[in-house]
């Protein structure tokens, strides 16, 4: 089990986040850019209440990700509005 003194919880979600992202950029892939960010912000979500105190280094990578996805209506998402947030989110991804 994973616990907010476990250092590792916060590497290990932005490992999970970039598998989904790269799932998601596979041409022909099954996961559409809205199912992707729904994932990442679950699980950005879920590394702020597990592991509030995450590496700094990770933790504010997680807390942007968080900052950006929360509160969005997914569902309602336009394809045009999916894209643009998940290039917004994968820009954060690449620059961590």
């Amino acid at each position: 089990m994973t616990t907010s003194r476990d250092p590792q919880t916060c590497r290990r979600a932005l490992r999970e986040i970039g598998e989904i992202a790269a799932a998601a950029r596979l041409e022909g892939g099954q996961m559409t850019d809205q199912e992707a960010l729904q994932s990442i912000a679950a699980i950005a979500e879920w590394v702020l209440e597990t592991a509030p105190g995450a590496r700094a280094d990770c933790g504010e990578v997680v807390r942007r990700l968080e900052r950006m996805t929360a509160g969005v209506d997914f569902e309602a998402l336009g394809d045009r509005e999916a894209q643009a947030l998940f290039g917004a989110v994968l820009g954060v991804l690449e620059g961590a």
